[in-house]
């Protein structure tokens, strides 16, 4: 879960502060991944919009034919732009107002197979409040759950999967579902691993 280095701390436009990046987070194109300055993240809401316009988190969805898959796992967005297509790739803005919960599964692949594999659960945040930085996110997000590789990250879906099978609601469902299921992935051999145990059953 959140170290010191991860830390971003998500307040108003007249006290933007600077974000400490990880340098996990430069497995991802680095130039994305950089908070944006406070100039940049409001630029699109206007001095007159609604108090909750202002904040919301913006998340930015990539499909590339054959490189990488950046997409939407679960969650409702308020807003939901196309703002880049052409053959085999696609590009889109999606808003999410503090509180709401959202998935991304961001996949890189390359000739050889699969090079890169990171799942996140996370939350919007409300300003004031601590997140962490998570690749093309802005300002920053609470994380519930986080994968890194390519075996945590099947585990991780196959388990989703699972419980979703069996009513799960992972929009609405309680926090401790994901952060529960968080530190028992991260402690287990995720090749090894049947999906039931991340809900602690044997």
């Amino acid at each position: 879960m959140p170290t010191k280095d991860d830390i971003v701390v998500y307040v108003d436009q007249e006290s933007m502060t600077c974000a400490r990046l990880s340098s996990e987070i430069g497995l991802f194109d680095s130039g994305v991944t950089e908070l944006l300055p406070q100039s940049d993240i409001f630029s699109s809401f206007h001095a007159t919009a609604p108090i909750g316009a202002r904040f919301l988190t913006t998340v930015h969805t990539q499909f590339r034919a054959g490189s990488h898959n950046y997409r939407l796992l679960f969650g409702v967005p308020l807003r939901n732009a196309i703002v880049a297509r052409a053959d085999g790739y696609t590009v889109a803005k999606l808003s999410f107002a503090p509180g709401m919960r959202f998935a991304l599964d961001l996949w890189r692949c390359n000739s050889y197979g699969t090079i890169h594999w990171r799942c996140f659960v996370c939350e919007a945040i409300a300003p004031g409040e601590e997140g962490e930085a998570v690749p093309f996110v802005r300002p920053a997000v609470r994380v519930l759950l986080h994968t890194k590789g390519a075996a945590q990250s099947r585990l991780f879906l196959a388990w989703l999967a699972d419980r979703q099978a069996l009513g799960l609601d992972p929009i609405t469902c309680p926090r401790e579902t994901f952060e529960a299921a968080h530190f028992r992935l991260q402690g287990s051999r995720a090749d090894r691993t049947p999906p039931r145990r991340l809900s602690g059953a044997l």
